[in-house]
């Protein structure tokens, strides 16, 4: 394959984890093919999903004003997506502030050490979006109905991300291709395996179900959102792969429809 329609977890990886194995992978893959193609469906994901948590550390720490209280108020979270996530900000601006190009000097005091670990983020996250779309060849898919807003810190200190998600106002932009392949949606809801036990799998079963047997319904931002992982593997272009660190979920999704996934 020529090509590569980089989905959500390559873009986190490749912006948002300076300086680790992780980010070198992605910077290698990336070079084994002519075109890489960024749907902007990853941008959506990935400034709802990664970059909002790495928002939340910043605003943590902004609220706190302390560095301890704040590896405090994550020890206690419960383990999950919002935990590791939490871990894996704190450790990007932790190698932030030890990068000397960054010019972040870590203070001697636990409230001062909060603002160097704060601005590390705040520093991240707002280069990091100025970078979303100069590391691919080519954004690809656009989504008419969603507002591409950069992030943006209010008077209170603490970051606005809004919107996260398309607008509910108007129909998917998407609907009208995914009505157009009946045999695909089947494919893919094939895919996925019934009464799994995890939610994502419920609700994207449902979602493909919904548009096979209501083709007329209109496609909300609920739908589409549900649709997740099953996006890419519809929209990848034939001669491209689905380059992601999440082989578990895209890989049956890509070969129902005879397509590929691969990892960096």
């Amino acid at each position: 394959m020529t090509d590569a329609y980089l989905e959500t977890t390559v873009l986190a990886d490749f912006l948002l984890k300076p300086k680790t194995p992780k980010q070198q992978k992605v910077k290698e893959a990336l070079g084994r093919y002519q075109n890489t193609l960024l749907p902007v469906y990853s941008i959506k994901e990935w400034k709802a999903g990664l970059l909002n948590y790495f928002a939340y550390l910043h605003d943590k720490l902004v609220s706190t004003k302390s560095l301890a209280n704040t590896f405090q108020a994550l020890s206690v979270l419960p383990q999950g997506y919002r935990r590791s996530t939490s871990m894996e900000a704190l450790a990007a601006a932790a190698q932030m502030v030890k990068d000397a190009r960054f010019n972040i000097v870590l203070g001697s005091t636990d409230e001062e050490q909060a603002d160097s670990y704060r601005l590390a983020l705040y520093s991240l996250i707002m280069r990091s979006w100025a970078k979303r779309r100069k590391f691919a060849t080519k954004v690809v898919d656009e989504l008419t109905c969603y507002t591409e807003a950069a992030p943006r810190v209010g008077k209170t200190g603490l970051f606005d991300f809004d919107p996260k998600q398309c607008e509910d106002d108007d129909e998917c932009c998407l609907a009208t291709r995914f009505k157009a392949e009946p045999a695909i949606l089947e494919a893919l809801r094939n895919a996925i395996p019934e009464k799994s036990g995890r939610n994502e799998y419920e609700k994207r079963r449902q979602a493909l179900k919904q548009l096979i047997k209501h083709p007329k319904e209109r496609v909300n931002r609920e739908t589409c959102r549900h649709l997740g992982d099953a996006i890419f593997a519809f929209f990848c272009p034939e001669n491209a792969v689905i380059l992601t660190t999440n082989l578990r979920d895209h890989e049956p999704l890509a070969k129902a429809v005879g397509k590929k996934a691969e990892k960096p």
